[in-house]
């Protein structure tokens, strides 16, 4: 698989990819804007107006780039989807579902609410697409009652599981977790998974237009698709050099 790293803008990088490509699915996992601090190239405290042009911008730009049976996938906090989401429709797209990605959590406790455990995930496509690209079966989830004589039918024929829900219990990325990287933030692989699985070919190109912790590359290089990662932030770059670097060892 060929994979590409553009230490650039989500905006600028998206614009000026090659002609010849065409993205199947893309994932955006942005700033949230709450002030934490990445690096000295990520400003995470924009005035609002501009947070939203930005989350406009990027749209914008990936839409004459997306096949027109694509996907894109927002992730972010469910309040700041819901204001963004108008935002995202006004540059030719349609939320095809809203996804929940729930996470199991020590963290964010408070009197003051109840403890935020999830995350919105936006599917989206372009607002003319009568369906696209998607094939459920390809990442599901364990059946919940397998000793069901109707269940143990499909278990006989090889059926490992069914299609997933519109919640998706996945565990955060932390610092003790098996697969974490060094990264902050760090999106997990079986997210990453479900999303490319279900909505790109073998030989597609997948993008990750903030790329972090490159958790896209692993989850591109397993499965033939290839990654397309766009960050600011030179360590991020780095990250990809050693994945690269491993895989040619």
């Amino acid at each position: 698989m060929s994979h590409i790293f553009i230490l650039n803008d989500v905006v600028s990088a998206i614009t000026n990819l090659d002609s010849d490509i065409e993205i199947q699915s893309a994932f955006f996992d942005p700033p949230y804007n709450i002030g934490f601090r990445y690096s000295d190239k990520v400003n995470d405290n924009l005035p609002e107006h501009q947070y939203h042009q930005l989350i406009s911008d990027t749209f914008a730009a990936l839409k004459p780039r997306l096949s027109a049976n694509g996907s894109a996938f927002l992730v972010h906090y469910p309040e700041a989807c819901a204001r963004l989401l108008p935002i995202i429709e006004a540059q030719g797209f349609r939320l095809q579902q809203w996804i929940s990605w729930v996470y199991p959590s020590n963290i964010g406790h408070t009197k003051k609410r109840f403890t935020t455990a999830h995350r919105a995930l936006l599917w989206l496509v372009h607002d003319d697409c009568k369906q696209p690209l998607f094939y459920p079966e390809r990442d599901t989830q364990p059946y919940r009652n397998p000793n069901d004589p109707r269940v143990k039918t499909q278990i006989a024929k090889g059926k490992t599981g069914t299609h997933a829900y519109d919640w998706w219990n996945i565990n955060m990325v932390k610092a003790g977790s098996r697969e974490h990287n060094g990264w902050y933030n760090q999106i997990p692989y079986a997210l990453i998974k479900r999303m490319v699985l279900t909505t790109s070919e073998v030989g597609d190109y997948v993008l990750d237009g903030f790329a972090g912790s490159c958790s896209m590359w692993p989850v591109a290089n397993d499965y033939g698709r290839n990654a397309i990662l766009i960050d600011l932030d030179p360590e991020s770059e780095k990250k990809f050099q050693e994945f690269e670097g491993e895989e040619e060892e």
